[in-house]
């Protein structure tokens, strides 16, 4: 064992370069010039490794003591916000409902053709993107749009009545992010590895074997087994622990922007569950890369399936060796458990998701995500325009491409340098300052790595 864990550096540093030779070309989800930018490349992978570089140098001198956990426990808003978050959480979940009950239709018995069906359009671009975005600069908005959780807790309250006791809220099982991080994977490989993931009776078989699966879960082991089995509200969860609003003992609070972080709960699977979303978008930008292009050009059907498949658990993996290698590293200067570090410091690997969402997907929310105002009047495709927008056409315009392309290359510096200041926080709390700088070296070092990688997935080598 520790003979493999000896060369997990060196496996980082040849996944690494692999990644980084093979992305000649790469334009993820969306429209966008990332070519045109008016520096080269080299220069812009330089000055945004300098950027994370020289935000740690800072750190280091003005950071000496752990300053999120602190903040992490927030102000109470006054009475009026209270008051409308709790009017907010009772229109949400109607909505939530419905639009469950809308897609499930629409996928099962709507017309087949994706571009005038909702399925696509809501669940890959406004459900998995935009709900993204909202979590990181709102807070939890799924706690309350879950349709998943307001039939588990309805159903839990119905039964009480009919038993003459209070609703229980066991859940047997709970307590790890497993079957989380199964159910993310699964959506990921049907979003980037299914050869026919616009199939409007795949997505709509897909809807409803999720959500029979998480109702037959809650009903069988309670309904503490659903928040930790929930994929998608797992993920939210994490990212709402950057947002400057969030709920505590029924009450809204305010608080500084990822000081969630440092009280975010990590379970057994959490490691691997961020990893898999963080590994899922990086194989996302690897796709477009040339390379990528010439191994699945040919390939259709279940071959391309196969080949996505290994390519995306490869990718997985290839995040999962860096992220072992600065933990390895770490554990070697502080002497802590490896395990115990990889989940202390995990949630510093959140604002890197958050990033790579926004600079992956940035025009493709923006741009493509318009579908939905036409969608929303014809979900079924049946030729209706119930609210007078079925005409409507996507305005390519919107934005421009210098503006998409110098959004998406920021967000990359920028979480980054988040995700730094994140681990170094972690590190003054745990350890005493000078310490917890040398315990920061092998991390900072895999951040740069990281933000070379992205912005050459990204804008193309």
């Amino acid at each position: 064992m520790r003979r493999i864990l000896r060369r997990i550096p060196a496996t980082g540093a040849m996944a690494a370069a692999a990644l980084w030779m093979s992305a000649d070309v790469a334009a993820a989800h969306g429209v966008g010039g990332r070519l045109d930018l008016p520096v080269p490349l080299w220069q812009l992978a330089w000055a945004a490794s300098f950027a994370v570089a020289a935000s740690f140098v800072a750190l280091g001198m003005f950071w000496d003591t752990p300053k999120f956990r602190a903040a992490a426990a927030g102000r109470i808003l006054p009475k009026p916000f209270q008051t409308a978050c709790r009017v907010q959480a009772m229109v949400v979940r109607t909505l939530g409902l419905l639009a469950l009950a809308v897609l499930l239709y629409a996928g099962l018995a709507g017309n087949t053709n994706p571009s005038v069906n909702i399925t696509p359009v809501a669940v890959y671009i406004i459900f998995w993107v935009g709900l993204q975005v909202v979590s990181v600069l709102v807070g939890d908005v799924w706690l309350h749009l879950s349709p998943f959780t307001t039939i588990a807790d309805g159903s839990a309250r119905a039964w009480a009545r009919l038993r003459g006791r209070p609703p229980s809220d066991y859940g047997r099982g709970a307590g790890n992010h497993w079957w989380a991080t199964g159910a993310v994977f699964g959506f990921v490989w049907l979003e980037l590895a299914f050869h026919d993931n616009t199939d409007i009776r795949v997505l709509g078989v897909y809807l409803a074997a999720y959500t029979v699966a998480l109702l037959a879960g809650a009903a069988a082991f309670g309904r503490g087994w659903l928040r930790d089995a929930e994929g998608f509200g797992v993920l939210f969860t994490k990212l709402s622990a950057m947002a400057p609003l969030h709920r505590e003992g029924g009450a809204l609070k305010l608080r500084a922007p990822l000081a969630g972080l440092a009280t975010l709960p990590i379970k057994r699977g959490s490691v691997a569950f961020i990893l898999v979303v963080l590994g899922s978008t990086t194989f996302d930008g690897f796709t477009r890369s040339s390379v990528w292009l010439d191994v699945a050009a040919q390939r259709t059907g279940w071959e391309l399936t196969a080949v996505n498949t290994v390519g995306l658990v490869f990718v997985i993996f290839a995040v999962f060796v860096l992220y072992r290698a600065a933990i390895a590293g770490m554990a070697a200067v502080t002497g802590d458990s490896e395990r115990e570090l990889a989940e202390a410091f995990a949630p510093s690997l959140m604002p890197i998701a958050a990033a790579y969402t926004v600079a992956h997907y940035f025009s493709y929310l923006l741009l493509e995500g318009q579908q939905i105002i036409a969608r929303i009047s014809d979900p079924f495709g049946r030729g209706w325009d119930l609210f007078g927008t079925a005409t409507y056409q996507v305005d390519f315009t919107a934005i421009s491409t210098d503006t998409i392309a110098w959004t998406q290359t920021a967000a990359i510096a920028v979480g980054h340098v988040l995700a730094v200041a994140v681990a170094h926080d972690r590190a003054v709390e745990r350890w005493p300052h000078r310490l917890a700088m040398r315990s920061q070296y092998p991390m900072l070092a895999v951040m740069i790595c990281y933000t070379v990688i992205g912005l050459l997935l990204l804008l193309g080598a």
